[in-house]
């Protein structure tokens, strides 16, 4: 009985009726009161209480305050995450690339079919530049056509023969204009200069396979096509690709648009090499320019 008759103080004394008043110090006048039980105030407390908490998560969730929680990471952190992960992205797709280029000139070399290109835009340009460290990437075809050439197992008369059939091809001219600089390989010139009207197309001299369509540092804009015969034609500087990697092209079909890009370039102009059995030839002793 005396736990119940402590429970029932306890009761009662929580619903106990307690007036706040608010006196005027000078007057002694009431300016305002209210009535409160000790229930009431610890329920407006709790109230209180659970609105501050919330008002802080708000402000701790949704401001850069967040910013100074330890361990929280700051915008300038968050920000190279962004930029981390598209720079990983970025490499990943230029690595996909890089890959099908390569097997697709092991499969041309071989005679065999190409790979599927490998391509995230129907534009040419989309494969736009490849990085900063590409600045003689157009040659490297041909430095890797001459190193294969050191180990040809090929006779000499085969290369004759070779070199026979050639002279019976028939060759479209890739563009119609003035010889402004002549193949010298002595000065490492490889190829012809040729001016022309702006916005003329390139045409491919014979029927093959696109092997590299892309932006290299020094040449601006090249493609390059294999043909039969161990031929590879190069076609450099030009404003804008119609063709990329894998692509089929057809004696006399454009496959380019003459331009001025690169670094080693004067004015609009198309430098126009051909390469046989890792050998460069001159342009002018197969076609009427």
């Amino acid at each position: 009985m005396e736990k119940f008759a402590g429970l029932n103080n306890f009761i009662q004394k929580m619903q106990n009726r307690y007036r706040l008043v608010v006196l005027n110090e000078n007057t002694l006048e009431d300016v305002w009161y209210t009535v409160l039980t000790r229930m009431n105030l610890m329920a407006w407390m709790g109230l209180i209480g659970m609105v501050l908490v919330s008002l802080g998560i708000v402000l701790v969730s949704f401001t850069p305050l967040r910013e100074y929680i330890p361990g929280y990471p700051d915008g300038n952190i968050r920000w190279l995450y962004m930029k981390n992960t598209l720079m990983v992205d970025s490499l990943e797709h230029q690595i996909k690339m890089r890959d099908n280029y390569i097997a697709n000139i092991q499969n041309i070399l071989k005679g065999e079919e190409t790979l599927p290109h490998y391509r995230t835009s129907d534009s040419a340009k989309a494969l736009g530049p490849i990085s900063n460290n590409s600045q003689k990437f157009d040659s490297v075809l041909e430095n890797q056509i001459v190193e294969e050439e050191r180990y040809n197992i090929k006779s000499n008369n085969t290369l004759v023969e070779s070199r026979i059939e050639i002279n019976k091809l028939h060759f479209y001219c890739p563009l119609k204009g003035a010889l402004t600089n002549e193949f010298n390989a002595s000065v490492s010139h490889y190829g012809i200069d040729i001016v022309s009207n702006l916005n003329e197309p390139i045409l491919s001299i014979l029927d093959g396979t696109v092997i590299f369509a892309g932006w290299t540092l020094e040449a601006g804009y090249v493609i390059e096509v294999q043909h039969r015969n161990d031929l590879v034609s190069f076609y450099k500087h030009n404003s804008q690709l119609l063709k990329i990697v894998g692509d089929r092209v057809q004696a006399g079909e454009a496959i380019a648009i003459i331009g001025n890009t690169g670094e080693y370039t004067t004015g609009p102009h198309l430098h126009f090499e051909i390469w046989h059995g890792g050998k460069p030839l001159n342009p002018s002793d197969y076609i009427v320019f």
